[in-house]
């Protein structure tokens, strides 16, 4: 228990290290628009709206030329999940049984986060899209929630680890001789 105490601080650091990775895939009819990571969920993105197959339907005028930006409006649950992130660093250096509860806590809180992060996007998804745009969750978004809860279990672990007891040493008996 002692070696996961020690490298406990390292599961947060892998944590802000995944919102470098792709979150989200946003696809309409099988091809992909556009992927997200955590921090572009955080900022808000901008991307240009085209022709999803490059080429234009019969009837139709030549709108390769005009390109139109749209900005994806930023996740406030996505900012929450890296600050959970960011303070449990900071509180996972701290080595007694009342931070490891919060530290507990506040993985549960990122992965609460998560949770409420892909509702909302999933919502946003199907008021703007009329269910034409599909959302994949990547990589990134599904191993940082199972590492946030997987950082929960580990700090309820030290939490609910009993500190050694030392044996009481009796002073009245003289201890006992080898025998031969």
């Amino acid at each position: 228990m002692e070696s996961l105490k020690k490298f406990s601080p390292a599961f947060y650091v892998v944590i802000i290290l995944l919102f470098f990775l792709p979150f989200v895939n946003l696809s309409c009819s099988g091809q992909t628009i556009m992927s997200l990571t955590g921090f572009q969920l955080i900022t808000g993105a901008e991307y240009s709206q085209q022709n999803i197959f490059d080429q234009n339907m019969p009837g139709q005028q030549d709108i390769t030329d005009i390109k139109q930006t749209d900005k994806i409006d930023s996740q406030p649950f996505a900012l929450y999940a890296l600050l959970a992130a960011i303070v449990g660093l900071l509180i996972s250096f701290f080595r007694n049984k009342a931070f490891a509860l919060i530290n507990t806590i506040i993985a549960l809180l990122g992965a609460v986060f998560l949770i409420i992060l892909k509702i909302n996007i999933d919502g946003d998804a199907k008021i703007s899209g009329q269910e034409m745009i599909k959302i994949e969750y990547q990589s990134g978004y599904w191993l940082t929630f199972i590492l946030f809860i997987i950082t929960a279990i580990v700090f309820w672990l030290i939490f609910r680890e009993k500190a050694p007891v030392a044996a009481p040493v009796n002073e009245t008996q003289p201890p006992a001789s080898p025998q031969q």
